[in-house]
């Protein structure tokens, strides 16, 4: 198990749900605000956006085909600025759309039809997470790397490494697990809070792509993630094995 796990504090979280299908969208809207969610509901991309300049959410629910585009696309339009949650929910089930979703920057991806009582407890999860990791400061490789939980930003030599919040939250649990292995399962139940035997696969794809972010731009990596077969994943600092928290 992993250690140091703090509590999850509840506030009025605000909520960005984009769907399309007025009946869905409806039945959701009620079902979040019935449990004390701010809920801010649309059914195009650009009344997305417009929502975004009255007051950005702290999760968004977005349907991937929409009358005015694909919200895959706008996954990738909003990540430079926005660190909170992104969960598709969506009819399309294929791999390969999963893949997709969460490459673009999504953080979840549930598919129609749906048992609303999960949307909900995933939903409570990645805020519960979301709020872990907002307050501490961490340094390795002799200051070179840097977290900031505050932010949720993490810097390589003072460059803004642009990582997805589940990025962060992986290579944070791994800078905190510092000197072990960690499965994969422990991974997923810490960062998205879910029963280990669910779908890991949304794991890999995320290592694959933050282990692509530890080089600094002239391609020398500062730190990677290493994979121990049958066993899991460690971090490994190249320019020191130092690590401390402030």
């Amino acid at each position: 198990m992993l250690r140091n796990r703090r509590k999850w504090k509840m506030r009025q979280y605000h909520i960005l749900l984009c769907e399309d299908e007025q009946e869905i969208q409806a039945y959701n809207q009620e079902q979040l605000e019935s449990r004390g969610y701010r809920v801010t509901a649309v059914r195009t991309l650009g009344e997305a956006r417009r929502s975004f300049e009255r007051g950005v959410p702290d999760l968004i629910v977005l349907d991937i085909m929409l009358p005015d585009g694909s919200g895959i696309e706008y996954c990738r339009e909003i990540r430079e600025d926005f660190r909170g949650p992104v969960l598709f929910l969506t009819s399309l089930a294929e791999s390969s759309q999963i893949v997709q979703g969460l490459r673009a920057g999504g953080d979840d991806y549930m598919t129609k039809p749906y048992e609303v009582e999960e949307l909900i407890a995933r939903i409570e999860a990645h805020l519960r997470k979301m709020e872990r990791f907002r307050t501490d400061i961490r340094q390795a490789a002799g200051g070179r790397l840097y977290l900031n939980g505050a932010t949720q930003r993490a810097y390589l030599d003072g460059r803004d490494m642009l990582l997805k919040p589940k990025e962060f939250q992986i290579l944070y649990l791994l800078l905190e697990q510092f000197g072990r292995c960690v499965t994969a399962q422990e991974l997923y139940e810490a960062v998205w809070d879910m029963d280990g035997n669910q779908d890991i696969r949304t794991v890999w794809v995320h290592i694959s792509n933050l282990r692509k972010k530890l080089k600094r731009e002239d391609g020398v990596r500062v730190a990677d993630i290493v994979s121990e077969k049958s066993r899991g994943y460690h971090l490994e600092l190249y320019d020191t094995d130092m690590i401390r928290g402030e």
